[in-house]
């Protein structure tokens, strides 16, 4: 196949969003066959499956030889969805001076087909962004990462608390753990437990939660009010609905692709798609971990949300609450 019909077959795969065939054609060239044109053309295709990471790190790689306003429109967008809009927003500018206008980069009429459209999008998101970003790192820069030795909760904080429904109590509420199941579920996983997270799972090891929203700390107009949370994971490894189940964390990291950032704690209404971690890539899988939500559906995105486990149970309530509120 001559370069020229390469480039045409690619074309074609694109219209007909068969974007694992252009990925297979373009990584079995010998290295020194992969143009910079095709290795932007592979960075389309790995976009359009979702492999922003992958896309971004090979236009890296071409970043000195091949900047025209496709290769631009590439990297805006890659990192316009790895929630990086601030930084996107340049790359799109670069575009249009370019003289790139109308494109046909992602399929679906939900993505726009301009330039000016996207930069558009970049401006509203970037300052929005950049706040979300600075909150959660002097967040992140003022908590304690130290591993908290004692924790007591309060009787009004575990007062209606759980939910002990059928299901729950089939699916989720193991029986009352011992040391040497905290240090099973520790090695396991890789991570130490906060005591916070021990103590409550003596007193009730896992379970569907009756207070189960948590108030978003970054209230804007353009951030959600709360979130879900709708039970806890407990550490009796014979529930399916637990850390070491096998509905549990590594379950989600694994088969769902959501980051290895630490241990998903709770799951949420959505059934997986969006999920509660114990955030430890702060402080290391022996400090405190603080408390994040990640939406599956949002390419991942990250939400802070607690500084520690505790802070989180205490800051949990019901439907009914908020009603009341």
């Amino acid at each position: 196949m001559t370069y020229e019909s390469l480039l045409s077959q690619i074309s074609e795969w694109h219209t007909n969003q068969q974007h694992e065939e252009i990925i297979s054609a373009v990584r079995s060239l010998p290295q020194q066959k992969q143009t910079s044109e095709l290795v932007c053309l592979l960075a389309r295709a790995l976009i359009n499956t979702d492999d922003f990471s992958g896309a971004l790190g090979l236009l890296d790689g071409t970043k000195e030889t091949s900047q025209d306003g496709y290769y631009c429109v590439r990297y805006g967008l890659a990192l316009y969805c790895l929630h990086r809009e601030d930084e996107a927003l340049q790359w799109f500018k670069q575009a249009q001076e370019k003289g790139i206008e109308e494109i046909n980069e992602l399929p679906g009429t939900y993505y726009p087909k301009s330039v000016s459209a996207w930069v558009e999008r970049a401006e509203r998101w970037a300052p929005r962004r950049i706040e979300k970003n600075a909150f959660e790192e002097e967040r992140r820069k003022k908590r304690n990462k130290q591993a908290q030795e004692n924790a007591v909760f309060e009787a009004d904080v575990l007062e209606g608390l759980w939910d002990d429904c059928g299901y729950s109590l089939e699916k989720y509420v193991g029986e009352t753990p011992t040391d040497a199941d905290f240090e099973n579920v520790e090695a396991s996983l890789g991570y130490r437990l906060p005591a916070s997270y021990k103590t409550l799972m003596k007193k009730h090891n896992g379970g569907i939660l009756s207070k189960n929203i948590f108030e978003n700390p970054l209230q804007r107009d353009w951030t959600p009010r709360s979130f879900s949370a709708e039970s806890i994971y407990g550490i009796d490894c014979k529930k399916p609905y637990s850390l070491c189940g096998e509905m549990g964390s590594k379950f989600w990291i694994d088969e769902w692709k959501y980051p290895d950032i630490g241990i998903v704690i709770c799951d949420t209404m959505s059934g997986g798609h969006d999920l509660i971690f114990l955030d430890y890539s702060d402080c290391g899988p022996e400090g405190e971990p603080c408390v994040v939500h990640i939406d599956q559906e949002s390419d991942y995105e990250r939400t802070y949300l607690a500084d520690n486990f505790k802070d989180f149970i205490e800051g949990l309530f019901s439907e009914d609450e908020s009603s009341e509120d």
